[in-house]
């Protein structure tokens, strides 16, 4: 009569794990995250918060008579934004028997407390990859959303205060700067609407891929990063391509293929904002574009019609690097570094986490812009 429980196979042979590497099925890439750690991350040293300082109007003069009296009123020219690091945690928890009696010496063909600690550093790249097309304000009037705990991502600053953006939020203050005050619109960059007038979404064309790239310039200041999802940057192969060849090349930051377009690579990030790749993770966020009523006043150069139900489609943003600091704390708990385990109370579980204090500040919006409604 056979074991009831196990064959002579399982009995007398071993099995096989091939090959010794555990295959990602759940993790995307985040070039955009890669580029800010490689070419704009500043460590955060302590403080009560960050502050940018930044030029907002010039001094008082001109042309005059000979003899005439000049205006020596003293004008402030100066202003800045405050910020504040924003703290996230993925927690590791284990069992003491899992890891001190089973998973150990050479029958254990993988680390399960390495590979659990590498799921947590990818978790909260992800989650904070995700972070950064969204925004960390309360909710409040045109504001979609309440995410105060969160980093306060480049939606927040490429805005006007009157005009929305990707996901229908508007935001009237930056880095706690009113906009459209006595600073007036110096700390404003205008989201550009690139579908139809009824709302529609529409094809990208090399016309307003160049157009949105000069609207970001100014004087020797370019974009040097342009960001998408797969669908844009598909769409520009397709449509563009063709006619105007780019460059294909290796970004240098994540090795990943990009186009060079100007002085701009274009790469691709599956966790920027799309249509026809995003997600609503509830474990990672929502980088899922859909539909929003526009305003009935929106900014000037936004090309957007007031009023009318908008189809967000595909998002592409124009980055100048150079005026983005990715702000991560220079403790080493805290600059995503792990806690180290500690007991749980009445059993033999034992948990850390994994941390950062982080967040992202823009110390240039004109330099920068949003482009949404893109569909083919």
């Amino acid at each position: 009569m056979p074991d009831p429980i196990l064959d002579e196979i399982n009995l007398t042979t071993l099995k096989e794990i091939y090959p010794r590497v555990i295959e990602d099925n759940f993790f995307l890439d985040t070039p955009f995250q890669a580029y800010l750690r490689a070419r704009s991350m500043v460590p955060f040293g302590g403080g009560a918060f960050m502050q940018n300082v930044f030029l907002y109007a010039p001094l008082i003069g001109g042309s005059y008579a000979k003899g005439a009296s000049f205006n020596i009123t003293k004008r402030q020219t100066l202003a800045g934004t405050l910020f504040d690091p924003k703290f996230y945690e993925v927690s590791v928890p284990e069992y003491k028997e899992d890891i001190q009696v089973l998973n150990k010496g050479p029958l254990a063909v993988f680390s399960l407390i390495d590979i659990d600690l590498r799921n947590a550093l990818n978790t909260i790249s992800a989650i904070i990859a995700v972070a950064m097309s969204l925004h960390g304000q309360g909710s409040g009037a045109g504001i979609v959303g309440n995410r105060p705990n969160d980093i306060n991502g480049w939606i927040e600053a490429l805005n006007d205060g009157i005009t929305p953006g990707w996901d229908g939020s508007i935001f009237p203050n930056y880095g706690t700067q009113p906009r459209n005050g006595v600073i007036t619109n110096k700390m404003n960059s205008v989201p550009v609407w690139v579908g139809t007038a009824a709302g529609a979404s529409a094809p990208i064309t090399y016309q307003i891929l160049e157009e949105l790239y000069q609207i970001a310039s100014i004087g020797r200041e370019e974009p040097d990063l342009e960001v998408c999802n797969k669908a844009v940057y598909a769409f520009i192969k397709e449509r563009i391509q063709p006619q105007q060849r780019f460059a294909q090349e290796r970004d240098p930051y994540f090795g990943c293929s990009g186009m060079r377009h100007n002085s701009a690579m274009i790469l691709k990030d599956d966790y920027f904002p799309s249509l026809k790749f995003g997600q609503n993770d509830p474990d990672l966020g929502n980088w899922l574009t859909g539909t929003f009523t526009s305003p009935g006043t929106v900014g000037t150069g936004s090309n957007m019609p007031t009023s009318t139900l908008l189809t967000v489609g595909e998002v592409l943003a124009m980055f100048n690097t150079r005026k983005w600091l990715f702000r991560i704390s220079d403790d080493p708990e805290y600059g995503f570094g792990f806690s180290g385990f500690v007991p749980a109370q009445d059993n033999t579980k034992v948990v850390g986490q994994e941390k950062a204090a982080v967040n992202l500040e823009c110390t240039g919006p004109r330099y920068n812009l949003q482009a949404f409604g893109i569909g083919g």
